[in-house]
């Protein structure tokens, strides 16, 4: 009877350190598959910031170039307002000799 015992004891000994294998195994595969899915997540996340990064700079990029060309076109209208408005040589003469 004691020996019974003895090996009923050993089994299940035996018993609880597969299980105890079978939960480190499943810890490992878990920390496994919880690191690839954390870097396919870092992946997706930085392939989705550097789209919306590109797509903000080329809008930002239009709109300076948008602006830059206002810029320009109110610059030669006021050009060319100031070339068309009449111009008074002999009042500004009679201003220079005044003045000087």
């Amino acid at each position: 009877m004691p020996n019974e015992e003895q090996d009923m004891i050993a089994h299940l000994l035996k018993v609880e350190e597969e299980a105890a294998e079978l939960i480190n195994q499943a810890h490992v595969d878990s920390d496994k598959e919880i690191a690839s899915a954390r870097a396919q997540a870092d992946a997706e996340f930085n392939r989705q910031y550097e789209s919306m990064a590109s797509q903000m700079e080329s809008e930002f990029n239009a709109r300076i170039a948008g602006i830059d060309q206002n810029h320009k076109n109110q610059i030669e209208e006021y050009k060319s307002e100031i070339e068309r408005t009449p111009k008074d040589l002999d009042s500004f003469n009679k201003l220079l000799d005044k003045i000087l």
